[in-house]
């Protein structure tokens, strides 16, 4: 039997399954171990140029506190993927809860690949910003 890849049969339970780890694991963080800082960038630290990742840790900050504009300034993907995924979620949840009628969002195979383009495209904008103008992100 041929696999086609992945479907929201797969997608659905390891987001919830990831979603609850992170959840887990941001109380630990916050009310466990109070909040400790959290060190910066290793390439930017040795290399001076912006990584695919770089602004993340800082564009979640912003959405734990509510900050939406802060955080698309810091990593544009961050709060898209929390967006999407939590749309995904929710509409999969209500969907299954409906005895799988009404509108729901299907995982589709090209998400990942326009995550990584979302990724790169912001690390390539921010170096040409920082590399060609002097400007910092």
């Amino acid at each position: 039997m041929e696999r086609k890849g992945m479907t929201d049969r797969e997608v659905y339970p390891a987001l919830c399954i990831t979603a609850a780890i992170l959840a887990v694991g941001y109380l630990l963080w916050r009310d466990i171990l109070g909040s400790p800082t959290i060190s910066g960038c290793w390439i930017w630290a040795n290399f001076h140029v912006y990584c695919p990742g770089c602004g993340g840790t800082r564009a979640l900050e912003a959405l734990f506190r509510g900050q939406l504009l802060r955080a698309f300034y810091f990593h544009p993907a961050v709060p898209v993927i929390v967006g999407a995924a939590g749309t995904y979620l929710l509409s999969q949840t209500i969907w299954r809860l409906r005895g799988r009628r009404g509108w729901v969002l299907h995982y589709d195979p090209c998400w990942p690949l326009m995550l990584v383009g979302l990724l790169l495209a912001n690390c390539a904008v921010r170096n040409i910003l920082w590399l060609g103008f002097g400007i910092p992100l």
